[in-house]
């Protein structure tokens, strides 16, 4: 079972997600899939409709290529972590090229105005992209990448006996690529060295550092022009000098699933307002309350973040309920997980902040808070049936 939701701030909404399962002889392979859009929806939705079948068709070339000539038909050789990498990240660039550049040799062929505005409707928007695959077969969960969304695993402690003890641990599965990431800071010195590209943990005034579309921080100059002189383009940007500044090629992680396990995928806009452990510490609530239920006990329980079954960092540097002039007080009571989340992270007990944030609209709102999108899975028992 997976439980997701997304919550628009903008109007129209941004955020985008997609799931899929697709059966393959060795068991299935499993595809959650969340895309945070930015300056439109154009890009987000272009990623919902595009981005998993092109992962599958890369996927099954992949595999196809180690199974031909494998003497054991039923149990394949498999590709490596290596492998499987390399392949999300070379289809992540062709999907971004089949945004950014592919159009323009239609566009310039052509003297619509109309095309151009269409074709090019998911290059000027843009978009970050989180992708996990899960292969039943190995139990691995590959996650990739592109932006400042973030995936987060939940695994449930046990003691010496093996029993579980209610409590949780903490799997950060990505590290967000935005200016604060020394890595992307460095990668962006060396890319661009003398210019200034990240001011306050800014990317050329974008929050991200990796995104599919923004061809305003990617198309060169002599095409941007161009696009303004005869297409309704718009004027360059005058700290574009050396472009491209902003990448899709994904950040890529492998991390071995065990029975029980839980996922967390969301936008920027949940991780503004919760921290890794308290959305670890929250579902592990849900789960304990579920099954507490099925037990007969209630629910409707308010806590503190130091009551939620994880362990907390000493820091928090989420930002929202500062924003807000609030505490963190946590409930209980959804039935969705992921509605769970977002009830907890819009002023959870505090019903009179959720009703003020939940009145404003575009473009006040933006203020206050974002689009959320999250999905939240639950990986099943028993390893050739799809999590649940």
């Amino acid at each position: 079972m997976d439980a997701y939701l997304v919550f628009h701030s903008n109007e129209p909404v941004e955020d985008e997600h997609v799931e899929a399962v697709l059966p393959v002889p060795s068991g299935h392979w499993t595809f959650f899939g969340l895309f945070d859009g930015h300056s439109g929806r154009d890009t987000s939705v272009w990623l919902a409709d595009n981005l998993v079948p092109a992962i599958t068709g890369a996927l099954a070339d992949l595999y196809t290529k180690f199974a031909n000539g494998s003497p054991n038909s039923a149990s394949p050789p498999a590709p490596s972590e290596s492998d499987i990498e390399h392949t999300l990240k070379d289809t992540f660039n062709r999907l971004d090229d089949d945004i950014v550049n592919a159009p323009l040799d239609t566009v310039f062929s052509s003297k619509s105005r109309y095309a151009a505005a269409t074709l090019l409707a998911p290059a000027y928007s843009g978009s970050c992209a989180l992708l996990s695959f899960y292969d039943s077969h190995s139990w691995l969960l590959h996650t990739a990448v592109t932006g400042d969304s973030r995936a987060v695993l939940g695994r449930q402690d046990r003691d010496e006996s093996g029993q579980p003890t209610g409590t949780y641990s903490v799997h950060v599965l990505t590290a967000d690529q935005n200016g604060w990431n020394p890595l992307e800071q460095e990668r962006m010195a060396a890319e661009h060295p003398g210019e200034e590209t990240v001011r306050n943990g800014r990317v050329m005034g974008m929050g991200m550092s990796r995104a599919f579309g923004d061809a305003r921080y990617k198309w060169s100059r002599e095409v941007q022009h161009r696009l303004k002189r005869e297409y309704l383009g718009r004027t360059p940007l005058p700290d574009v000098k050396t472009p491209p500044y902003l990448t899709a090629e994904p950040v890529v992680t492998s991390f071995a699933i065990r029975p029980d396990d839980f996922l967390i995928m969301a936008s920027d806009g949940l991780w503004e307002a919760l921290t890794n452990e308290e959305a670890v510490g929250l579902v592990g609530l849900w789960k304990n309350m579920r099954s507490a239920r099925s037990h007969g006990a209630g629910s409707g329980v308010v806590l503190e973040s130091a009551e939620l079954p994880v362990q907390l960092q000493e820091h928090d540097g989420t930002v929202r309920y500062r924003q807000w002039g609030a505490d963190k007080r946590f409930v209980s009571g959804d039935e969705n997980a992921a509605t769970h989340l977002l009830r907890n992270a819009l002023g959870g007990a505090d019903l009179d902040l959720t009703a003020a944030l939940l009145s404003m609209r575009a473009p006040r709102s933006r203020t206050y808070r974002d689009d959320i999108a999250i999905t939240v899975v639950f990986f099943a028992e028993d390893d050739r049936r799809t999590p649940t």
